[in-house]
């Protein structure tokens, strides 16, 4: 299994969410995940969870997560906002 399959699957990544890189620094302790979505992937809408809706803007973030062992996590992705499908 690749380290980017295992970091997914580990995360519970679905498409269209992947892991695009990773940077492990053993001497810090430290890993950091960058998360990415496929182009032209679609999203569940809040609230209602219907799928198929568009990103249509995104700004980076990065957040603390737990530890992976004894290293510290910090998982860096987009945070999504998405337009709804229109109505038909």
């Amino acid at each position: 299994m690749a380290e980017r399959e295992l970091f997914e699957r580990a995360l519970g990544l679905r498409w269209p969410w992947r892991v695009g890189r990773t940077e492990f620094d053993a001497a810090e302790r430290r890993l950091d995940l960058h998360l990415d979505f496929e182009p032209g992937g679609t999203f569940d809408c809040p609230p209602s969870g219907r799928g198929g809706c568009e990103a249509h803007d995104a700004s980076r973030t990065r957040w603390r997560h737990l530890d992976f062992f004894q290293h510290r996590a910090y998982p860096h992705a987009r945070v999504l906002r998405v337009r709804r499908p229109a109505a038909g």
